[in-house]
């Protein structure tokens, strides 16, 4: 009785998935027909993707929990999961590194669509895994700049500089990107938005859409009933299993073993340090080195897109022969062509990034010196934020300095005399401004201002990258002037 039953409950079960699901034409179109040899273990890319998937979506949970987004505390965050959380370093490595390897399993999963032009037969999956990597990139992208590290500051502002070139809409692409004039919290607050709330939320819709709104041709899915056809499912199963298995366990073992990046807080950037992106947009670092800067804006903005585009169109170009000079060529080895082209080019980019930086000498060593600049910051215990103390009846506040209470309070409604006497007269009497110069309000949220940031930059404007009219107060104001002034900058926040 049981054993005439099993199967009647498993056809019922295979009925309700066929009438309200796609699941089944999905398992159909993945694992028919029958493949044998090698071909077998190649198909497995997408078992690998799924489990990537899996960790990028709970390792960020886990991340978000613990990260505030805004130029004060996301570098002292990010420390904390890393220097005092338990296995948060791990965590952290699994998902910078699992968000690498889930880009590169994607080509892998397309290139192996293509070698088998799976793309005729079942086109849904093919777009809906260049959509994924689209996706994907997109999450890289946004989720480079949240550790706010020196990295991360360099990294946001090319980023920043190549919106800010596109031609007519640079403008306005730039301040909606980064939320203002200038990169600040606002424009952390936006990338992580982007990164744990939109692209997420367009990644859950697209398999949605693939699970229970689209469905492959019906020639996809043939052989799905015949015995040797549901072995042969099971089978591709357990290696589609074994395959995200062992993906997982060489993942974790290299998160062991190598940190994610982090290094100094964005405050702390020293001169000559060298940005450079992850390995996944570092072909597109290495192309725009030979492109003046509104070139390399559109290049940048529209070769990925001509590429995804491109690929995303494979499915519909005829399978009909076209005419060159006197020949029959199928359309097949066009497609092929232009393939192999894009991801030649890629990785030539890439390669040739790696060894410019190995073999420039000056280069090399200033990368040796921020890799080691990261060690010694990882070895330093972690330090939390300062506690901040009431300045004025008002509610504003400042930060101790070293632990210990300034020599005397200072009010954000009372400028120094100094300011007044060599300031105001461009920065106006309250930092608000006098045009065409800047404003001071908020500028203590801005990466190296620091008090002592902001001293230094009075000895030397053109260390942090100011120009005339901008001049040295070196040898115009003492010591304790040039403290009062930055002490009082840290005062003032934007209205």
């Amino acid at each position: 009785m049981n054993q005439r039953s099993q199967p009647y409950k498993s056809e019922r079960w295979r009925r309700w998935l066929t009438e309200r699901t796609r699941l089944v034409d999905i398992a159909n179109s993945l694992f028919a027909p029958p493949t044998t040899g090698l071909s077998v273990w190649i198909r497995t890319t997408a078992g690998a993707v799924a489990i990537l998937l899996v960790v990028q979506i709970l390792t960020g949970t886990l991340l978000a929990f613990y990260y505030v987004p805004s130029a004060e505390s996301a570098h002292t965050t990010v420390a904390y999961i890393e220097k005092a959380l338990p296995a948060g370093s791990w965590i952290r490595a699994l998902h910078h590194f699992g968000s690498q390897w889930l880009s590169l399993f994607l080509v892998l999963h397309l290139m192996q669509m293509f070698w088998r032009a799976s793309y005729r037969q079942r086109p849904v999956a093919w777009m809906v895994t260049i959509l994924l990597l689209a996706l994907v990139l997109a999450g890289g992208v946004t989720g480079y700049s949240l550790p706010w590290d020196a990295r991360a500051f360099f990294g946001t502002n090319v980023a920043d500089g190549i919106a800010s070139g596109l031609p007519l809409i640079g403008d306005n692409v730039h301040r909606w990107l980064v939320g203002g004039a200038e990169v600040s919290t606002a424009t952390i607050s936006r990338f992580f938005g982007i990164h744990v709330l939109v692209v997420p939320a367009l990644v859950f819709l697209l398999i949605a859409a693939r699970l229970f709104v689209f469905c492959e041709p019906a020639s996809s899915v043939a052989d799905g009933g015949r015995p040797a056809a549901v072995v042969w499912k099971r089978r591709q199963f357990a290696r589609q299993s074994m395959t995200a298995g062992i993906v997982f366990l060489a993942l974790a073992l290299y998160a062991m073993r190598h940190h994610a990046p982090l290094g100094p807080a964005a405050n702390d950037v020293t001169a000559g340090y060298l940005p450079r992106p992850g390995a996944q947009f570092l072909w597109l670092f290495q192309m725009l080195k030979y492109l003046p800067g509104p070139l390399a804006s559109l290049v940048a903005a529209f070769v990925p897109g001509f590429i995804f585009l491109g690929l995303g169109l494979i499915p519909f170009f005829d399978a009909r022969r076209m005419r060159r000079n006197g020949g029959v060529y199928p359309r097949r080895k066009l497609h092929v062509g232009l393939f192999a082209l894009g991801f030649l080019l890629i990785a030539f980019m890439t390669t040739k990034a790696y060894l410019n930086d190995m073999r420039d000498p000056k280069v090399h060593a200033q990368l040796q010196q921020q890799a080691a600049e990261e060690e010694a910051f990882r070895a330093i215990p972690f330090e939390p934020l300062p506690p901040r103390i009431s300045a004025t009846s008002s509610g504003m506040s400042m930060p101790m300095n070293s632990g210990s209470m300034p020599n005397h309070m200072i009010s954000a409604d009372t400028p120094p005399e100094a300011f007044q006497k060599r300031c105001a007269s461009c920065h106006g009497t309250r930092g608000q401004g006098v045009k065409p110069f800047p404003k001071l309000l908020g500028v203590s949220t801005k990466p190296r201002r620091t008090v002592g940031d902001i001293i230094g930059l009075l000895d030397d404007p053109k260390a942090f990258g100011l120009d005339p009219p901008m001049k040295s107060f070196a040898t115009k104001l003492s010591d304790a002037e040039k403290r009062d002034i930055a002490e009082w900058l840290m005062l003032l926040k934007k209205p």
